[in-house]
């Protein structure tokens, strides 16, 4: 059976991804194995040659115990390979360099699990169900600080995985947040374009400082041009990278500043969100930036494919900094685009760069959820046909139920679950929507899946489940199948421990609804959207003070459950280049619990009005404390937006409490049903 391990007695160390057919030695022998002897690779490995090298360390040695390594072709599907391990050899039949690179990998991820000591005597015939498995990785605060360290160490950890695909967002515009500013985020640098250079500006607080500061950047990728050498890095570790090009929705600071190609209202004015489709001078431009890309960025790094999104175009609020209560439309007014439908304005978007990328040879790649919501996926696709253009992708996304069905009779067709939304907000446990979007891509007939994602070691968990589900699904079972074989993978002492820790936890944070409608909302993201009146964190504390319905109560109880799933984790082990997954889990849970029980602390002090100086030192004490906690535990890149959320609520601990004691309605309240509480 697909994934079924054929074993005589004892543990093999869990592998994630699940190897389809694993066989053992009757007995499970395993044999001394403390580094690997020399390599012998075959022409058609020659240019990973190298990069095979480095990861196993291998060295020619005299004596002939380290076993030596074996490389052949063979006669197999994509990817696939056979490794044969034995005391004195280990042989690897590969049916492309990915074959073989995946490999290796699975041989380390064996010798992991002995602690670099042994080696079992086994056999594994291994190969994905998916050819395109990868995550896509947001422009966003946070990505915007990855130094070439943190790419490298990125692709290295999703490549360990064997995941083989990585959409990277170059380009992409959001809603004002924290501010007066669009975020807005370009990540490669156009000659043709030098004032779309963009910069970031964030209120965060600083560890060393002890202190409030104020960041203002722009995006490291851009700053050093470093999309080149991260390309490269991916391609030695055969993975694929696929640009993705924000717009016509997610898009202001293009249109904004080369005002030529800007959708115009019905007076003629650039509106700077969104592009006209009609106007020569305006297509001309258009054409232009992407041939600019095309030729800067796509085919010096031998990149044949762009995602160009085309995703949520639509109007949308909070853009307009002088008026965020303003709907902002994408939709161009003037004569040639007013009379065209939104879902026909977004067809001559993606007509004109799929003309001028079809010139390379480049496909496309799209989000379906516009030309779905629009019913102009057909049409779409007949206009392809009939120009001659490549095919495109269409990827179907959603991050919580229900996961759409995705059609794939008619084009290539890939599933996109979420590996883990914003970094800054808490941690969420999505293996039901990534088993759940591959499940339904399966049936389909989907060929990919590609993740949304912001890098954080902390969805350690959310990511091998892509991985384990994406290679094997017919024998990993799904999100049920995984959970339990993750446990044994970080803690194979103690997984029953473990699996029961990441049980209790999960009861909350594999809650959708619970997560981002209730947790989240003590943080300012949220609440931070432009609407008139509303004052952070003031309404929020106020709305969990109420009697009924008790959501001081879930705060509570949820608090409560993830101390309690923390007290029960055991000890785990280290993975290679992931930081401590258990570890990771950990910090993130007590963040999460750490900042539901310092608002419940806030809440209690706006119900007193006499002498608290004690109180009030010990939450400030707390909060503080909380900072420390995110400083550490977040990595670098991440550390200042997630220290953001945190600070803008403990700057504003004493200001609000002394409002609210003046304020009606916010005050000392009676138990709620003590008998479930």
């Amino acid at each position: 059976m697909p994934g079924q391990i054929d074993v005589a007695a004892g543990p093999v160390p869990e592998l994630i991804p699940r190897p389809r057919k694993l066989t053992a030695a009757n007995g499970r022998p395993t044999f001394p194995c403390s580094a690997f002897g020399g390599l012998e690779i075959p022409v058609a490995l020659a240019p990973w040659a190298e990069h095979v090298q480095g990861v196993l360390g291998t060295t020619e040695v005299a004596d002939g115990f380290p076993p030596r390594i074996s490389f052949e072709p063979a006669a197999l599907p994509a990817e696939n390979y056979r490794l044969a391990i034995r005391a004195d050899s280990v042989r690897v039949e590969f049916a492309d360099p990915r074959g073989a690179l995946h490999a290796v990998r699975t041989l380390l991820d064996l010798w992991d699990g002995y602690q670099r000591t042994a080696l079992p005597v086994l056999d594994i015939e291994d190969g994905p169900d998916l050819p395109t498995r990868g995550v896509f990785i947001e422009s966003f605060t946070g990505t915007d600080r990855m130094d070439l360290p943190d790419w490298r160490d990125l692709i290295d950890r999703l490549a360990q995985l064997k995941l083989n695909t990585i959409g990277l967002s170059i380009y992409g515009c959001w809603d004002i947040r924290h501010g007066q500013r669009p975020a807005e985020y370009m990540f490669t640098p156009l000659t043709g374009f030098p004032e779309l250079a963009s910069s970031t500006r964030i209120t965060t607080w600083d560890a060393e400082k002890g202190a409030e500061v104020e960041l203002e950047y722009v995006p490291v990728i851009f700053e050093k041009d470093l999309f080149s050498e991260i390309c490269a890095y991916a391609a030695e570790r055969g993975v694929e990278l696929i640009p993705h090009l924000g717009g016509p929705g997610h898009s202001t600071l293009i249109p904004r500043v080369v005002r030529v190609l800007s959708a115009v209202d019905s007076d003629g004015t650039p509106t700077g969100y969104g592009y006209c489709v009609s106007r020569p001078e305006a297509r001309n431009a258009l054409a232009r930036l992407v041939r600019n890309l095309v030729d800067q960025h796509l085919r010096p790094n031998g990149l044949r494919r762009l995602h160009v999104a085309g995703d949520e175009y639509y109007p949308i609020r909070n853009v307009d900094p002088r008026d965020r209560q303003r709907l902002v439309s994408p939709y161009c007014a003037c004569e040639g685009c007013r009379d065209l439908s939104p879902g026909h304005l977004l067809i001559e978007y993606l007509m004109l760069v799929g003309t001028v990328l079809a010139d390379d040879g480049i496909e496309m790649v799209h989000w379906q959820d516009t030309l779905v919501r629009e019913g102009v996926l057909d049409e779409y696709l007949d206009r392809v046909a009939e120009r001659g253009l490549p095919e495109p992708v269409i990827v179907w996304w959603k991050y919580n139920d229900p996961v759409p069905e995705p059609r794939a009779e008619r084009t290539e067709t890939w599933v996109a679950p979420t590996t883990g939304l914003f970094p800054h907000l808490f941690g969420q446990d999505f293996t039901e929507n990534i088993s759940t979007a591959i499940r339904k891509g399966a049936l389909a007939g989907a060929t990919g899946v590609l993740a949304y994602w912001i890098p954080d070691p902390a969805d350690h968990q959310n990511v091998a489940c892509l991985a384990d589900l994406a290679w094997n699904s017919s024998g990993s079972a799904g999100a049920a199948g995984f959970r339990p074989r993750w446990a044994r993978y970080v803690s194979p002492c103690s997984s029953a421990e473990a699996e029961q820790a990441f049980s209790l936890a999960g009861t909350i944070t594999a809650s959708y609804p619970s997560m981002m409608y209730v947790v989240d909302q003590v943080l300012p993201y949220f609440a931070d959207s432009g609407v008139p009146g509303s004052r952070y964190p003031d309404d929020q504390l106020r709305a969990f003070s109420v009697t009924q319905p008790p959501l001081a109560e879930a705060l509570r109880q949820i608090a409560a459950t993830l101390r309690e799933a923390i007290t029960l984790m055991p000890s785990g082990r280290e993975v290679r280049f992931w930081p401590n997954p258990v570890q990771q889990w950990r910090d993130e849970t007590h963040r999460t619990a750490a900042s539901l029980e310092l608002f419940l602390d806030v809440l209690a002090l706006t119900y007193h009005h006499g002498d608290d100086r004690e109180e009030t030192a010990e939450v400030t004490r707390k909060a503080h404390a909380l900072l420390r906690h995110v400083s550490r535990s977040k990595p670098a890149y991440l550390a200042p937006a997630a220290l953001r959320e945190h600070w803008l609520f403990v700057k504003e601990i004493g200001p609000s409490v002394r409002r609210l004691r003046e304020a009606p309605g916010v005050g000392p309240r009676g138990s709620w049903h003590p008998w479930i509480v």
